[in-house]
């Protein structure tokens, strides 16, 4: 099957520009300052032609009459003074861009990274971490160059355009209006021919740029895999693939973006020769002198010499645009999963859940993961998920903390719909410790603390030692300010368990959710755990997917599912007495005391 590349809708160049101002609007001051100190440079090389010319006609004076060298030495003072004048400028409003460009690259970064939080769970499934890191970079590099362009490039050459022509006006109107003719015609080819032959190749390229991150970052992330493997050969053809169409990708780009540099410098030296005929044919006539001719070549000279800044930098202001896409799209794309935000923590007091009627089905599944739930759990009481893998106890995690939207039927707190409260209030509420804990490449102390980071650190202290997690935090070098490597990778499936249990018990949330919280740990810190949350679970809500029966037999409630329904439900005596699935489960369970591992 040949390689198809990724197609996506672009935002309109109204977006992005839109997306630019709103950046850099932000600076008012630094950005005129520096389009100031920029005028004032250009207007010295609009000037400079004039005093060539003043020049010449000096020297050309010299050879008649008597040669004075005081006479040469007033044009060359100004040009000594607007060559320094230029750079001086040109410096000024470098050093006022130093600050404004880190400060918009600092905001994009932060803006970026936020719209990416506020996408809904299935977005970030379907997209590489790799691929949003790839293009937050792009974007932070592209809004830079394109203000910079605009700047360096196609302010000062309007002025240079202005200037220039003006002066040329009253020499000879012919010569200017070719003059004019030549910018024109310059600039609409090159827009036309970067955005109809150039651009759609950069897209691509710029697409398999975040492909090839992405595939990078998913290979590097899972080293583990690959050397558990043996997979390092099946790694490098896939990365040397993923790496060839990005190649060509960049072959194409670059030859169309050469082509275009090649066809502008024909459309230079034309223009060069047409100005330079029209100077001859005057000064063969006598209406011009030799002043006159050099101020012609000159200005013949800085403008082509602006307008090829303008061809060149063209584009890279089409590359930019299409490496700020992506980034600008994250921007004006509305999340699936929104904040409605009508109800707020504050209407929330009791905590008792209730599904009603429930269905939830995955894109692309053939039926649902949840089908006509109906469950309610008052505060305080402890109700535990059973069934077999896919009987949907993690879907019901993921529709409470509103990672989906249930088709049907309600999910409600204290009567409240969760789809009107507000998201980081509801997500606070709930603290979760699963299978599989997330921890952040910071440290012991950031990570216990990250529900709550206004934690005291005698509450992670607690926490930690509630956890059993303690007397390992403390005999470490570093203490709680030790760093846990990428994903936690530095502590064990244990201990990484018992820092999750910690962090919950630092969240002081109103609903547990526990996903196996206790499934990486041996009996006796099992045992120890299941106090120190039974002490957390006062007076709050729990509901816990597990598979051991030591950690469900004294909930208030099980509830056995199947298929997404609820088969059977009661205390673990009860369901042993029915003789139905879970009696079945629980006669079958393995000699580690799990019933069903999953």
């Amino acid at each position: 099957m040949s390689y198809q590349p990724k197609k996506r809708n672009p935002p309109t160049l109204a977006e992005v520009f839109k997306f630019l101002k709103d950046h850099f609007g932000a600076h008012p001051g630094k950005v005129f300052g520096a389009f100031l100190c920029i005028f004032v440079a250009a207007m010295t090389s609009a000037v400079m032609p004039q005093v060539h010319g003043w020049l010449v006609d000096t020297l050309a004076a010299g050879v008649k009459d008597h040669r004075d060298f005081s006479k040469l030495l007033a044009p060359t003072l100004v040009m000594t003074a607007l060559g320094i004048g230029y750079h001086v400028f040109m410096r000024g409003a470098h050093f006022i861009n130093c600050y404004t460009n880190t400060e918009v690259h600092a905001t994009i970064a932060a803006t970026s990274l936020n719209y990416v939080h506020s996408f809904e769970t299935e977005w970030h499934t379907n997209t590489f971490a790799g691929s949003i890191v790839t293009a937050i970079k792009r974007g932070r590099s592209a809004a830079h160059r394109i203000f910079d362009t605009t700047c360096y490039d196609f302010w000062p050459a309007i002025i240079v355009v202005v200037g220039s022509i003006s002066f040329a006006w009253e020499r000879s109107v012919p010569i200017a209006l070719s003059l004019i003719l030549y910018a024109i015609s310059f600039t609409i080819f090159s827009m036309v021919v970067s955005l109809k032959y150039v651009a759609p190749k950069n897209r691509i390229f710029a697409d398999e740029d975040s492909r090839l991150g992405g595939t990078i970052a998913d290979s590097v992330t899972g080293y583990a895999a690959v050397k558990a493997s043996g997979a390092e050969a099946h790694e490098f053809e896939r990365i040397t693939q993923t790496a060839n169409r990005f190649a060509v990708a960049a072959r194409i780009a670059w030859i169309r973006a050469n082509m275009l540099s090649m066809m502008q410098n024909i459309i230079i030296n034309l223009g060069r020769f047409a100005a330079m005929y029209m100077a001859a044919v005057y000064w063969v006539d006598g209406k011009f002198g030799a002043g006159d001719v050099m101020f012609v070549l000159m200005t013949q000279r800085v403008l082509a010499d602006y307008l090829d800044g303008i061809g060149n930098r063209l584009r890279d202001i089409i590359e930019s645009i299409n490496d700020l896409e992506e980034v600008v799209a994250w921007r004006t794309r509305k999340p699936l999963i929104a904040n409605n935000a009508k109800v707020a923590a504050n209407d929330f007091t009791r905590f008792a859940l209730k599904f009603d009627n429930v269905t939830f089905q995955y894109a692309g599944q053939a039926r649902p993961a949840i089908e006509g739930f109906n469950l309610d759990i008052q505060p305080g009481e402890k109700v535990a998920l059973v069934g077999k893998t896919g009987s949907g106890k993690t879907t019901l995690f993921k529709l409470l903390h509103r990672y989906y939207v249930a088709q049907t039927g309600v999910i409600s707190l204290d009567g409240h719909d969760i789809q009107d409260a507000d998201l980081p209030s509801l997500r606070r509420n709930l603290a979760l410790v699963s299978q599989e804990p997330v921890l952040f490449h910071r440290s012991l102390a950031e990570n216990i603390a990250y529900s709550r980071p206004n934690a005291t650190m005698e509450e992670i202290k607690l926490a930690a030692q509630r956890a059993q997690i303690a007397d390992l935090i403390e005999s470490l070098p570093q203490g709680y300010e030790t760093l846990v490597g990428e994903r936690g990778i530095k502590l064990s499936g244990g201990e990484r368990q018992r820092v999750a249990i910690a962090r919950a018990l630092v969240a002081d949330a109103r609903i547990i959710l526990l996903d196996e919280a206790t499934s990486s740990l041996d009996n006796e810190t099992e045992h120890l755990v299941k106090e120190a949350l039974e002490q957390l679970t006062i007076g709050r809500s729990v509901l816990a997917i597990a598979h051991r029966v030591s950690t469900i037999q004294d909930f208030d409630r099980i509830i056995v599912m199947d298929h997404g329904k609820i088969v059977e439900q009661g205390k673990h005596a009860e369901l042993l007495a029915k003789g139905g699935l879970y009696a079945r489960l629980y006669h079958h369970k393995g000699p580690d005391d799990t019933i069903l591992a999953a």
